[in-house]
């Protein structure tokens, strides 16, 4: 018996072995393969974490989609994550996207599809800071400044049960989904746990899936113990969803006469608190910032107040030193006495070698160099 071609030699090969031949696995395209990666994992996703990997993978679907699973290089992902950084996101996007697709072709390799991940020897862009108000942080004097404007403007230029929730924001650096989260119950022994966020007036898990304390301190205490004696008073309509700042019973409506399809509760939306913290920070006169400023805010103040850093990364919510960084500035002021610090360690260093105490040049106790030397 002789093979006329390579593939016949296989088969023969495996039928004198006294096995049948292996057909060969179906080739299947990226496109096909990503679909039916969502709908695979789609019941271990939060809903926000599913509707964002959706948009990442369609991303890769126009980039790769045609292109065979088994064929895409890494060649192919640097190119295309060129392309994306060039024409529509920034490197930290990108990266976001790149982690999914290394989930999506660990599949491949799980399912034979893929001898190795071309998706593992990538390696992610350099991620900038984040630009614009999102991006900027408050110094000590500005928050101060920022904290007592919001108590000057409550009930007047701003709703005062809005206004306490800046100030929540302002004491713990928490995500605003992560406040309007919050419950009465939450509040234990002097902290609050952190266990729960808001996506689209649904509830889910924290951003990091590990829920945290943080401190009440005494201002923040003052507030939670005035909103909650509001809410008594007011005889609010959502009292009974346990949540301490429940959004009105006139915008719960509004929003249900928007989306009649949807069943909504008593979480306030997204966009509640933009415009509020435009209008303190205006007129507190301090930087630009949005609700997320706070994070950074907070971690910069706790670092230059001596906090330590894991003690601030569990306050925060980070898993990486990496997610830290990315939060953490540092000002004119810290960068002078970074300076003088070096300074003054090297002159105490040099004066410690000495034999004798030295003056700087110039002062009523600096000796003229004539004279030192004739007294050796």
């Amino acid at each position: 018996m002789v093979a006329t071609s390579f593939a016949e030699a296989v088969a023969l090969k495996e039928q004198l072995k006294g096995t049948a031949p292996t057909p060969p696995r179906t080739r299947q395209r990226f496109a096909a393969f990503a679909e039916q990666y969502l709908v695979v994992h789609a019941e271990q996703f939060e809903s926000s974490t599913l509707a964002r990997y959706t948009g990442e993978v369609a991303h890769w679907i126009v980039r790769l989609g045609p292109n065979y699973v088994d064929a895409i290089t890494a060649g192919d992902i640097r190119a295309a994550m060129a392309t994306m950084t060039k024409k529509e996101a920034a490197p930290a996007t990108v990266n976001g996207r790149l982690r999914v697709l290394r989930q999506i072709l660990d599949d491949a390799v799980s399912d034979g599809l893929l001898a190795a991940n071309p998706a593992r020897s990538v390696k992610a862009l350099t991620e900038r800071r984040t630009r614009g108000r999102r991006g900027n942080s408050l110094t000590a004097e500005e928050l101060r400044r920022f904290v007592e404007m919001v108590e000057v403007l409550a009930g007047r230029e701003i709703a005062r049960d809005i206004a306490r929730l800046l100030l929540v924001l302002a004491w713990t650096g928490m995500r605003r989904g992560e406040a309007f989260a919050l419950k009465w119950s939450d509040r234990v022994d002097g902290e609050l746990h952190i266990e729960r966020s808001v996506w689209r007036g649904e509830e889910k898990g924290v951003k990091t899936d590990d829920p945290r304390r943080v401190t009440i301190v005494e201002p923040l205490a003052l507030v939670l113990d005035e909103q909650r004696r509001w809410l008594l008073e007011e005889q609010h309509a959502g009292l009974s969803s346990g949540l301490m700042f429940p959004a009105s019973a006139t915008h719960r409506a509004a929003a249900q006469a928007r989306y009649p399809k949807r069943e909504f509760g008593w979480h306030r939306s997204a966009s509640c608190l933009d415009e509020p913290i435009r209008i303190v920070a205006d007129a507190a006169q301090v930087t630009p910032i949005s609700p997320h400023s706070f994070r950074r805010t907070l971690e910069n103040l706790a670092r230059r107040a001596g906090v330590d850093e894991l003690v601030r990364r569990a306050q925060a919510g980070w898993r990486t030193e990496t997610a830290q960084a990315l939060y953490a500035s540092v000002d004119p002021a810290e960068r002078r006495a970074a300076g003088e610090a070096v300074v003054r360690l090297v002159m105490s260093e040099n004066e410690a070698k000495r034999p004798g105490k030295v003056h700087p040049p110039g002062t009523p106790e600096a000796k003229d160099p004539e004279e030192v030397r004739a007294a050796e």
